[in-house]
């Protein structure tokens, strides 16, 4: 008699569906506080931590899982979707091929390898994987989406548009799945030149989006953090002891270059990202918890500011030779004031660009689900631009030229001449590695992966110029 599966471990799988890898993990941890060995469980949490970008943890749990039960092709198909985020594409291309040798005609997996294939910048061989299943009819959405995407990356747009508008609507698919389906329509479109319908398919893909952009509470929070650091008296506030000069922190928008920068100082042969950090944030809430920052950093002592920034460079240390490690936590915009009380030799990097590029940039990417709820509406993202900046004059208004602006623009159409500012911002020398930021194979777990594999391109400037009055919202926000 077959087992029954546990109630919860199936509203864990709803879960993930939609999106909530929070409320799955409590549920299959729920589980495994019961039975400790349940590879079902097991696997589930591993998918819900690599949505969270818990992925040391997730890789641990589906190799336990596997062990407990090796023949589920599910199992090694989820395996090789995390290797493929952690940039390990041979390993994963393996373990999708043991996958497939259990469940020839599993679709997940096979949009998985395809996805691999994409990843690795080989559309050609993605086309050739799931081409026949479209062919045949019948195919999994999955399938569908990921063979639109191979389009679109062999320059045939139509095509790809054509495949996922006969998928529409799609109402019984999970909603991340949709989602997807949407987000990769529109950009079908917009590359065939489309751009009324592509910024209609957008527009479907962030109304499954969670929403709920509190601009009240997002402008209280910026109040309290000028609050904390007063520009009259910033200079004379207490700052630690600490003489780390290893240390870059690139701020700014989602869109707006900064895995473009990063990239950059990680070729340097003395330069590494390290991606987009937790350790500042969770820095500050075990430190504060729910209290306001203006209420208790003015209390702090510099013997506590130099226990703070030993205990972050402990959270974010890396045991390799290089001069310089670069923070790329976006949200840190928020706390530049902090970094440089913990860290004064810290370099800050501000990335800008066209906010209205940028916003409909933020507005076409389909951005984890339950993140940045200000995105899914193109008068949110200008209320929040509107906000960010306002922190950002704050913090320039502290610093001056201790904080240096990368504009975009600026970057691609002057990229040497940019490079070598950064560079020396940075303390580094110039490098020519440094020109061709696309062929150092370094894994990068941000939503411009794909970008950064490629040499520079001017396309998305002035982005914005394509989508005439559709963009009315966004500009009445900006004020502009």
């Amino acid at each position: 008699m077959a087992k029954q599966t546990d109630p919860r471990l199936l509203q864990a799988m709803q879960a993930i569906a939609s999106g909530q890898s929070t409320q799955a993990e409590e549920l299959c941890r729920l589980v495994l506080t019961e039975r400790k060995r349940d590879d079902l469980a097991m696997a589930l949490l591993a998918q819900a931590c690599n949505s969270s970008g818990k992925y040391d943890e997730a890789m641990q749990l589906i190799k336990s899982a596997i062990a407990k039960n090796n023949k589920r092709a599910d199992y090694h198909g989820l395996l090789a979707d995390m290797l493929t985020t952690q940039g390990d594409f041979r390993g994963a291309l393996g373990a999708y091929d043991k996958a497939l040798k259990l469940q020839p005609n599993h679709h997940g997996v096979i949009a998985g390898k395809a996805n691999t294939w994409l990843r690795m910048n080989k559309p050609q061989k993605a086309i050739q994987l799931v081409e026949p299943l479209v062919k045949k009819g019948g195919e999994d959405l999955t399938i569908s989406i990921v063979y639109a995407k191979a389009r679109i990356e062999h320059g045939d747009s139509e095509s790809a548009a054509d495949v996922l508008l006969a998928r529409l609507p799609a109402t019984q698919e999970p909603i991340e799945t949709r989602r997807t389906l949407y987000f990769t329509l529109g950009k079908a479109m917009e590359k065939a030149g489309e751009y009324k319908s592509a910024f209609e398919a957008y527009e479907e893909g962030n109304k499954l989006s969670a929403s709920g952009f509190d601009l009240d509470a997002c402008v209280k929070g910026h109040d309290d953090i000028i609050k904390a650091f007063p520009v009259d008296s910033f200079a004379s506030m207490p700052t630690s002891n600490n003489e780390d000069t290893s240390r870059v922190f690139i701020v700014g928008m989602l869109r707006s270059g900064s895995t473009l920068t990063e990239q950059i100082i990680d070729a340097h042969p003395l330069g590494r990202g390290l991606g987009e950090l937790e350790s500042l944030p969770r820095l500050l809430s075990n430190t504060f918890g729910e209290d306001s920052l203006s209420a208790q950093w003015s209390a702090l002592s510099v013997a506590q500011l130099d226990v703070m920034a030993s205990e972050y460079l402990l959270k974010s240390s890396c045991k390799t030779n290089e001069k310089i490690f670069v923070d790329k936590q976006l949200g840190n915009y928020q706390f530049v004031g902090v970094v440089k009380k913990l860290f004064p030799n810290a370099k800050i990097i501000h990335c800008t660009r066209n906010p209205l590029s940028m916003g409909i940039s933020c507005f076409a990417q389909k951005l984890p689900p339950h993140t940045n709820s200000w995105a899914s509406k193109l008068n949110s993202i200008g209320h929040f631009y509107n906000e960010y900046m306002r922190m950002m004059r704050h913090w320039k208004a502290c610093l001056g030229s201790d904080i240096l602006e990368v504009s975009y623009e600026e970057l691609v159409e002057n990229q040497e001449s940019t490079t070598r500012k950064i560079l020396e911002f940075c303390g580094l020398e110039f490098d020519p590695k440094c020109m061709e930021f696309w062929k150092t194979g370094r894994t990068v777990l941000t939503l411009s992966q794909d970008q950064v594999r490629k040499p520079m391109y001017v396309s998305s400037i002035a982005r914005h110029e394509q989508f005439g009055e559709l963009l009315d919202p966004l500009i009445d926000a900006l004020g502009v």
